[in-house]
């Protein structure tokens, strides 16, 4: 929520983790995963978030700088539609699937600081699975507490992305160096990027995008308006998903 204290509205309920298949039950889980790295990252949240915005990252660092660090599926180069809703930014990754089928990958970056990411090992094709909130702690650390679906306990955590095979806190500070991930590009960055520095192209669109968003949030708290998702009525449904076409 982004908002004054006294206005804050109940949380929403999201369809994600309201409608189970069956077998399946709601896991929680509170060690980051998805940040690719430990369970206080060392950097501001932002620049975690953003990187649901760049679907490009996926196969050129999970799949080229260190090797397939999740399924080979995802080392091809999508080709990327970005759009917005009133509550996210939105990446539509489209690559070649299998049964020459297209393979439709959505990911998004929701109001206030959720990231939903379907699994990126692909093991089977649906509505996302979990959602992840990116929770800043001060400007320097932040934390990512996740939800979702599965059908067995300690199935979320499975989830992680493995550089030479290993997890994050396996890897000696060598391998670090050479195997890096998404710990290692945006803790790259600085504690706190400086945007002034940087040198953006048409493949960060979802990144541009995701900052006028919160920029048009910023601008409503300072009219005294609700920000967006505020307050809904049923359960909030997402697109993202891995899909098959």
């Amino acid at each position: 929520y982004m908002g004054p204290p006294e206005r804050q509205p109940p949380l929403p309920r999201w369809q994600v983790l309201e409608e189970l298949d069956e077998g399946e039950i709601v896991e929680a889980d509170d060690r980051s995963i998805g940040s690719g790295g430990p369970v206080i990252v060392d950097c501001n949240w932002l620049q975690h978030w953003e990187n649901v915005g760049d679907p490009f990252h996926v196969p050129i660092l999970h799949g080229s700088f260190s090797g397939t660090q999740f399924v080979e599926l995802m080392g091809t180069m999508p080709k990327v539609d970005f759009a917005s809703t009133d509550i996210s930014v939105k990446m539509t990754s489209v690559r070649p699937g299998p049964d020459g089928r297209r393979f439709e990958r959505i990911t998004e970056a929701v109001l206030p600081t959720i990231r939903a990411v379907p699994s990126p090992r692909v093991e089977s094709y649906g509505r996302c699975e979990s959602l992840g909130w990116v929770l800043p702690i001060d400007d320097g650390h932040f934390r990512i507490y996740t939800a979702g679906r599965v059908r067995e306990a300690g199935e979320l955590i499975k989830r992680r992305s493995r550089q030479n095979g290993k997890l994050w806190e396996e890897l000696t500070p060598e391998e670090h160096q050479k195997y890096p991930g998404d710990y290692e590009a945006q803790t790259g960055q600085g504690v706190i990027s400086i945007h002034g520095e940087e040198h953006l192209a048409s493949s960060d669109q979802g990144v541009v995008a995701i900052r006028r968003m919160l920029r048009r949030q910023i601008e409503a708290m300072q009219r005294g308006e609700d920000p967006a998702g505020a307050h809904t009525d049923g359960a909030v449904v997402l697109d993202a998903g891995n899909w098959l076409r």
